[in-house]
């Protein structure tokens, strides 16, 4: 069974249909609605001729027949807003900047148009003069190079220090662009030497076929205002879908008193399984209303649950007020539409013992002043050496209580310590000498009132991989792992942390460093799950201690950010790495000035807009830069980093692999004299203090 659909920004849906879900083949009541307080409208409620057949009448020896969900195809607009915040100046070699399309897009999508927003430094632009690109099949008729379209030059007006320039793809190349590839975007004249290429938002339709049984709307009435603390609502499902519903597409109608502009807003959802934020959507339009569908995607499906809520952000329009008038949800019945990803079976239910005065994760990194990695250490592997010795097989000594007592005296307090283990272990089992050691150097620590942080850091280099057909094998490699370090620190108090992953991902993939793929962000989220329920069963201190999840590849780009999802649970901290600018981190580049900066300044404020500003407390667990600039300038490196950072409400780790000099020399910290670059600890220490 198929039905076209069409949801138009122009077209307001005012009927809904609803039908129960499974065996329990009841509708909501109208007086079970669910609308925020003060709404006194109910749910209108129409039965859906997809139904369920009653067929109490077979006989009882009869299997029950499977749901099936009937099918419709929905196709929406859709608007994808990502922040770039990079300098693009007119110089040739740096005029031209490359996004990957997996940022806006997923396969399938048709690609309709890109709108650059620009600014300058104060300067009036004036005409602007540039060109676009996109990567295209080898096949696109049309293409002007292998794999590449590249526009004619254009030129576009602009509004003194600002300027939308909006690039309408060719129609006939929509049917070779995929997720695959990338946009980009150039400035080749204009009054001003450079530009700020501030967001850039990518406008296409998405048509999706999705399992439906049935359609329901809520009237809302919810005034927001982008400027105020009420820029956001709350939308509970319960009452409104019925009990075992997973929703599929939800779309927002919203009125304003006059032309809307561009229009920025954001879709989540949260549940007691945890909480997903989509990225920023955008869309320009000059009527007062729009309707705006949400194709809900997996890592939020999985998240489906009785106590469910839709959650809808205003960020920007011409107007500083706007209603949400009403939601609409098409969902299917869980047994009709199982949920794409295996879910990995809850921790215990029952109370668990220990842990009473601890902390939440939020006060934890709060209390933090800046950390340390102990790098290249614990975390060695390959080194042609056994047991013991790997902790030196990399070039630095061995860890000791005085290298900690520098790190302390110096003013961390907080130290990170990467762990190794597969290269330990006799089948299933950690070596005990092994284990031995690592508590060893985490009391180091540990016994100087420092915080701790465990992990499981270069096992992604042997065997680690997230893969839908690796999973089975290494969840259980991963649980069986986790289940022996909570057992061994169990009745540690909440200075330890645990770290269930380091850098997840498929090791020399296209997408490595790129946030990854779909299905393995996916699989990264049920890892993230199986490494949370085991510390969790474990029992002792471990029932409250804060445990650290992360994304594909730890990566901090929206791409990835966008399908994380965060167990709900108060002690759960997010570990990013972000090693930004990339060309000054890794010595290309000596510079670090305003541009650089207002990179930062960017990503940060995007974390905190989707983490930690929404209770979602964040670890910058790894960053840093090699000796390639002046002490001086990396000291200003450090300085700006851990300040943004910390006011976006982040706290960050340095990584130190012991390098002083050379192509990776991330070290700052001679552990041999225990001395340190003091003028680069200077920098740390007031970045931290700001």
């Amino acid at each position: 069974m198929k039905r076209k659909t069409a949801f138009m920004l122009s077209a307001l849906l005012m009927a809904s249909s609803v039908t129960g879900c499974g065996s329990k083949g009841s509708t909501p009541s109208p007086d079970s609605s669910s609308a925020p307080a003060g709404n006194t409208h109910d749910a209108q409620e129409v039965v859906s001729d997809n139904g369920n057949t009653d067929e109490s009448s077979e006989e009882a020896s009869e299997p029950p027949t499977k749901h099936i969900s009937p099918v419709e195809t929905v196709s929406a607009p859709q608007g994808t807003q990502i922040k770039v915040d990079q300098v693009v100046s007119r110089d040739p070699g740096n005029n031209t900047i490359k996004i990957p399309l997996a940022h806006f897009i997923e396969e399938g999508d048709r690609v309709e148009s890109f709108t650059f927003i620009i600014y300058s430094d104060g300067g009036d632009i004036g005409t602007f003069k540039g060109g676009c690109g996109i990567s295209v099949a080898n096949d696109c008729p049309s293409a002007t190079d292998a794999y590449w379209y590249q526009s004619e030059d254009f030129t576009a007006p602009t509004q003194g220090s600002y300027g939308e320039i909006k690039w309408n793809v060719p129609a006939e190349l929509v049917d070779y662009i995929s997720d695959g590839g990338e946009v980009l975007f150039g400035y080749w004249w204009g009054n001003v030497g450079s530009v700020r290429l501030d967001t850039v938002v990518c406008n296409y339709t998405r048509t999706r076929d999705l399992p439906v049984d049935g359609t329901v709307t809520q009237p809302v009435g919810q005034v927001l205002s982008y400027g105020g603390e009420n820029k956001s609502v709350s939308i509970p499902m319960a009452g409104l879908l019925p009990e075992n519903a997973v929703p599929q597409a939800v779309t927002c109608n919203v009125s304003s008193a006059g032309a809307l502009g561009k229009f920025t807003c954001g879709f989540g959802y949260t549940s007691g399984a945890g909480t997903y934020n989509a990225p920023d959507t955008a869309v320009f339009t000059d009527a007062p209303n729009l309707e705006y569908t949400w194709f809900v995607p997996e890592n939020a499906k999985v998240l489906a649950a009785p106590d469910g809520a839709v959650t809808f952000g205003y960020w920007w329009s011409q107007q500083p007020d706007v209603t949400v008038e009403s939601i609409t949800v098409k969902y299917s019945c869980e047994d009709g539409a199982p949920p794409p990803v295996q879910q990995t079976p809850a921790a215990p239910t029952e109370p668990v013992s220990g842990g009473e005065d601890f902390r939440s994760s939020q006060e934890i990194v709060d209390d933090m002043i800046v950390g340390w990695n102990l790098g290249n250490t614990l975390d060695s592997y390959d080194t042609g050496k056994t047991g013991l010795d790997t902790e030196t097989g990399w070039g630095n000594l061995k860890a000791t209580p005085e290298m900690i007592q520098a790190i302390k005296t110096a003013g961390f307090n907080a130290v990170r310590i990467p762990v190794t283990w597969s290269e330990h272990m006799d089948g299933a089992n950690i070596d005990s000498a092994w284990m031995d050691r690592v508590q060893e150097v985490v009391d180091y620590a540990y016994d100087r009132d420092l915080y701790v942080i465990v992990n499981m850091h270069h096992d992604d280099y042997i065997w680690f991989t997230p893969s839908e057909e690796k999973y089975d094998e290494c969840s259980e490699r991963l649980m069986g792992i986790w289940a022996q370090i909570a057992d061994r620190f169990r009745d540690y108090g909440d200075r330890l942390l645990f770290e269930g992953m380091n850098e997840p991902r498929t090791i020399g993939s296209a997408n490595e460093w790129m946030g990854g793929t779909s299905a393995e962000r996916s699989v990264v989220n049920r890892y993230a799950r199986d490494f949370v329920n085991t510390v969790r069963a474990s029992g002792g201190n471990n029932a409250q201690r804060t445990l650290i999840v992360t994304t594909y590849g730890a990566s901090a780009e929206e791409v990835a950010t966008k399908d994380v999802i965060i167990p709900n649970d108060p002690h759960i901290v997010l570990s990013l790495h972000y090693y930004a600018p990339w060309k000054f981190c890794n010595g290309q580049s000596t510079s670090f000035g305003s541009s650089e900066k207002a990179e930062l300044s960017a990503r940060f404020a995007s974390i905190k807009n989707r983490f930690s500003g929404t209770g979602v407390p964040v670890l910058i667990t790894e960053f840093g830069c090699v000796a390639g600039a002046s002490d001086e300038t990396r000291a200003e490196y450090y300085k700006h980093y851990v300040s943004t950072a910390k006011a976006n409400g982040m706290k960050c780790f340095v990584w130190d692999n012991g390098t002083l000099t050379g192509k990776d020399s991330f070290g700052i910290f001679n552990r041999g004299t225990l001395e340190w670059n003091t003028t680069i600890l200077k920098g740390i220490m007031e970045g931290a203090e700001s």
